[in-house]
């Protein structure tokens, strides 16, 4: 019980690792995805219209940005081993971040510039994946950074803004303006809004951060729904790929997963004889180098194909020879097309075969419904009728004998001549017991009886 709640927790561990790993990945993604959006927003406007911004001091305010997501990145790699640590770096650099934002929307003209505000939304939506408030504290310092921003540009605010705290002051002098100076040059030399429009502007930008503020909420709780359920059904497809990996192995015959494309062994059931001795070495080769089959290709159909059943499959396991039944059955697992090949020893049943085919005499066996179960070649010559399940009456009815003669009753062994293709036989049923049943089969033999003239042809030779 012990090692349970500590596989476990374990497992919890490594799956809370996965979830902050996955988070820091998401910020840094949205976070790459706002540096090519403002860098495009800078460049190309400057680049093909009169859009008059210090393009050198927007480069460096660039720069700084790409740092920071630099500093995302490396935090982010080391989220998983020191969680704590880690995240409040990525809240102060996330935070830097905003404020960076501010810098550069003041150098690509600020007020003048309102599309640039935009981009405030993303930091807001990544914060999501930092904590649950925390989109409302990054849309607060965003409201704070534009304000400022706003208050530096537009001296005409600072007559609203009436009591101006003096944080706002800070960060209107960080922000290269003055509680009593003029506007800096705009983007656009003699572009003038009034008072009411830079007004209705900072209104609607905190509405609109407040608004992604919410949605980013929504949007943190559904991903962590759905962090549950992916980590949930992990858990369910691991102890399910636990299961099956166990039912494969512990199979009671020979049995291979392989991969249909690359042809590679997945797993092996431990009990492989008497194909193979060892199992060990299986694992990762493929299978037609792990196993000498004497004609693969086969095999390579049914694996590429739909499956099924090769019968009489030779198999060299080392200096022998054995027969196999391969039968193949596809499954899809992970994305994967795997086979499945079970393997069948056959040699036993090959070996009677082959013998009851070189058998000259016709031989059939008969079970107690009275269908033939089993035929050599020669009795199939010599009774046309003589296939499998077929009812022997039928077959044998040019033979002139009653309904089920072949059964010899109490004595078990019955022997009676009969006439097939104008030539005298003697056939001879044997009573066959099936253990544990009170049916039982019948072995049917028929051996040609000589003519006259071939007899006294061969007592005539004897008396010479």
């Amino acid at each position: 019980m012990a090692s349970s709640s500590g596989s476990s927790g374990t497992s919890a561990r490594q799956l809370i690792a996965e979830r902050r790993e996955q988070q820091h990945q998401l910020l840094q993604d949205m976070w790459l995805l706002t540096l090519f959006m403002v860098l495009l927003a800078t460049a190309l406007p400057w680049f093909i219209s009169s859009f008059e911004i210090d393009f050198a001091a927007a480069s460096w305010v660039l720069l700084a940005l790409g740092a920071i997501y630099v500093g995302l990145t490396l935090v982010g790699h080391g989220a998983a081993e020191q969680g704590r640590g880690r995240h409040r770096a990525a809240l102060a650099l996330h935070a830097a971040g905003v404020v960076v934002l501010g810098l550069l929307w003041q150098r690509c003209g600020g007020l003048q510039n309102p599309a640039f505000l935009l981009a405030f939304a993303l930091p807001v939506i990544a914060a999501s994946v930092l904590s649950r408030w925390q989109p409302y504290g990054t849309g607060l310092l965003a409201i704070l950074v534009v304000a400022a921003v706003a208050l530096s540009q537009a001296p005409e605010l600072r007559w609203y803004a009436g009591g101006l705290s003096e944080l706002m002051r800070t960060l209107t002098r960080l922000l290269g303006g003055s509680a009593q100076g003029s506007a800096p040059p705009g983007a656009f030399p003699g572009f003038y809004a009034p008072v009411g429009y830079d007004i209705v502007l900072l209104e609607v930008f905190a509405l609109l951060i407040f608004a992604c503020a919410v949605a980013s909420e929504s949007l943190g709780n559904a991903f962590e729904r759905l962090m549950e359920h992916l980590s949930s059904a992990r858990a369910e497809a691991a102890s399910g790929q636990q299961m099956w990996s166990a039912l494969v192995r512990q199979l009671p015959v020979p049995a291979l997963l392989i991969d249909a494309e690359t042809q590679q062994i997945v797993l092996s059931s431990d009990r492989l004889a008497p194909f193979r001795s060892d199992a060990s070495d299986l694992i990762g080769r493929p299978l037609f180098e792990a196993m000498r089959f004497s004609y693969p290709e086969r095999l390579q159909e049914l694996i590429a194909g739909d499956g099924g059943l090769a019968t009489a499959v030779a198999v060299h396991v080392g200096e022998e020879l054995r027969m196999a039944s391969v039968r193949v059955q596809h499954v899809t697992y992970d994305g994967r097309r795997l086979a499945l090949i079970l393997l069948e020893d056959t040699m036993a049943t090959f070996c009677v075969t082959a013998a009851l085919d070189a058998e000259e005499h016709a031989a059939l066996v008969i079970n107690a419904r009275g269908r033939i179960v089993a035929v050599n070649k020669a009795a199939t010559a010599l009774l046309p009728d003589a296939v499998l399940g077929n009812e022997a009456n039928r077959v044998l009815a040019r033979t002139g004998g009653t309904a089920r003669w072949w059964e010899p009753g109490v004595t078990g062994r019955r022997r009676i001549h009969v006439t097939l293709a104008r030539r005298a036989y003697l056939a001879t049923a044997t009573q066959v017991a099936v253990p544990g049943e009170q049916e039982a089969m019948y072995v049917l033999t028929f051996t040609p009886l000589l003519p006259a003239t071939d007899l006294a042809e061969t007592a005539v030779g004897a008396l010479r």
